[in-house]
């Protein structure tokens, strides 16, 4: 699909989602549910790589920051063949803000910002990797489609509008030795829809089950390529210590696949990562997490793969 006409109906859409979210608003509105989510007796602590499928009125945040764990970098001869290779490190930072509307018991609206970024800290790192920044935002609906004594189940879609920017100085100096156009400082802008289920289950009041799928379509980072579909899957154990202690604590275990990172342009398809979170439950209008995780995750061309951990700390408060 022609980037422009692409960029054209994500504009349209998302001035029709700005529409529907101020006429509804606008309406006499049901009784909603508020405060933070639970079925069957267990209270689901949410996150990020797997949201809830329930709907109510959040104001979230979250930052981190992470690091690339034993970094080698490869030192070429003139032959263009790996002689040896030196260590270095790779800092990321991530700033993510939601907030979500629940205009009916059953439907729910959502914005999104988030950045993310990229870069060496020290001198090999840097010339090697380069740096990496992601900004972007999104809007999205999200619809109930069952909600039962111990399991629930909703239908998302979102459009999302991102820019990756990248410097890259040894592709740079590759390419001016290659003879080849040369630009320091790239720019890839890309706007996506998609469709998703989310899936939550009370096994007990100790332990809860989430899963959540998502595929679209949309530009790809990579620039030149043409518009790509993508897919993502997260599943999560989830554990209320309430229910077997005095402990205010909530701890799940997870794992999250995504064929469209934010990492960057350079980022091949299908970063791994598993996660564990720990959450506060003393009160019921507010949640407090700490995620901690470990990414795999895929370079294009001859680059090896990144081995990374991140540390974030989420905030989400129920209206």
């Amino acid at each position: 699909m022609n980037k422009h006409n692409f960029r054209s109906s994500f504009v349209g859409v998302a001035v029709l989602l700005l529409a529907t979210i101020w006429a509804m608003s606008a309406v006499a509105q049901d009784q909603k549910v508020g405060g933070r989510p639970a079925l069957g007796g267990h209270s689901f602590t949410e996150s990020v790589d797997v949201p809830s499928p329930f709907v109510r009125t959040f104001i979230r945040n979250r930052l981190g920051a992470g690091k690339a764990l034993d970094l080698a970098i490869p030192v070429t001869d003139i032959g263009g063949q790996p002689i040896t290779s030196l260590r270095g490190d790779l800092i990321f930072a991530i700033l993510d803000f939601e907030y979500q509307y629940a205009i009916k018991s059953w439907l729910g609206v959502r914005a999104r910002i988030l950045g993310s970024g990229r870069l060496g800290s020290d001198t090999a790192a840097l010339l090697s990797e380069g740096v990496t920044m992601s900004t972007g935002f999104e809007f999205g609906w999200l619809i109930r489609l069952q909600e039962r004594e111990t399991s629930a189940l909703a239908l998302e879609l979102d459009l999302a509008n991102r820019s990756f920017t990248g410097v890259n100085i040894s592709q740079y100096v590759t390419d001016i030795i290659d003879g080849v156009p040369a630009s320091l400082v790239n720019k890839t802008p890309t706007a996506r829809g998609g469709a998703g289920l989310r899936y939550a289950w009370a096994a007990s009041p100790l332990l809860g089950v989430s899963a959540r799928g998502k595929t679209g379509f949309g530009e790809s980072v990579e620039q030149g390529r043409k518009d790509v579909w993508f897919w993502s899957f997260a599943t999560a154990l989830d554990f209320d210590l309430r229910t077997k202690s005095s402990i205010p604590m909530g701890v799940a275990v997870g794992y999250a696949y995504d064929s469209f990172p934010e990492y960057g342009g350079n980022v091949a398809e299908g970063v791994h990562s598993t996660f564990v979170r720990f959450s506060y439950l003393g009160r019921e209008d507010f949640l407090m997490s700490l995620d901690l995780s470990h990414d795999s995750i895929p370079i294009s061309g001859d680059a090896p793969d990144l081995k990374g951990a991140s540390v974030t700390i989420s905030l989400r408060y129920y209206i």
